[in-house]
């Protein structure tokens, strides 16, 4: 075989096995350092926002326990019925109003709390009003960016007022109030509603049927009448001869 044919065989082989060496050495080497460089750089991103966070973490404000007792006064995790009327009285009072009525509706839930309704009538003077308003809007208020917290947090819902019984300056105002409970746990259903039903007596006396509503801050019944049932009575009176 010519020298010129052995060389270019050579040449060949070499070639040859230098494909086949990168194919089978080389280029999955290379797949594997581009895989470990994509890992190492999602690892410094995690690692980078990581040390955002505790910087973050570092210089937020720290939770007191007096900041959890106010939140918890402004928005407890129960209903407590009773301390929503007695507070809302209590405010009425410091105004110099007395209400006519007081009824909390059935909560509504929303997302990660609840409103309660309730609905207040009273008569008095604009200014009381504007009193008992102004209060109830303090009771709850951020004052130098802390939180401040005298009471349960109340929002008025709306405001409708018409002349009072003993005319101008006097009004009449029907508020909807609505409180708020933290959490979707324990709610406060709607007030019940009792019936009787009417009877008639064997002696002909009909009474009529007394309906009672009661809320938890009033109770209305109405009147209950009885009427005699008509009756004809005879007699007759036998004479003596």
């Amino acid at each position: 075989m010519p020298q010129s044919a052995q060389i270019a065989i050579a040449v060949a082989a070499l070639l040859l096995l230098a494909v086949i060496g990168y194919f089978a050495l080389v280029k999955p080497q290379k797949s594997k350092a581009a895989s470990l460089t994509t890992e190492i750089a999602a690892q410094d991103n995690q690692i980078t926002q990581a040390r955002a966070l505790l910087a973050k973490a570092k210089n937020a404000q720290k939770v007191r326990v007096a900041d959890l007792f106010r939140l918890t006064k402004a928005m407890p995790d129960q209903p407590d019925e009773a301390g929503i009327v007695l507070e809302l009285t209590n405010v009425a009072r410091q105004s110099g109003i007395e209400f006519e009525s007081i009824a909390p509706q059935a909560s509504t839930l929303l997302s990660g709390y609840q409103v309660v309704p309730i609905t207040v009538i009273f008569d008095g003077n604009f200014f009381q009003l504007t009193d008992f308003l102004f209060r109830l809007r303090n009771l709850v208020d951020v004052r130098r960016g802390a939180l401040a917290a005298d009471g349960r947090l109340f929002t008025v819902d709306s405001v409708q007022f018409n002349q009072g019984k003993l005319k101008f300056p006097q009004v009449q105002a029907t508020l909807t109030v609505d409180a708020y409970i933290y959490g979707t746990g324990a709610s406060v259903s709607a007030p019940p509603q009792t019936q009787t039903q009417t009877t008639t007596g064997s002696s002909g006396t009909a009474t009529s049927a007394t309906t009672t509503t009661t809320t938890p801050s009033a109770t209305t019944t109405t009147s209950t009448s009885t009427t005699p049932a008509a009756s004809a009575t005879s007699s007759s009176t036998g004479g003596t001869n």
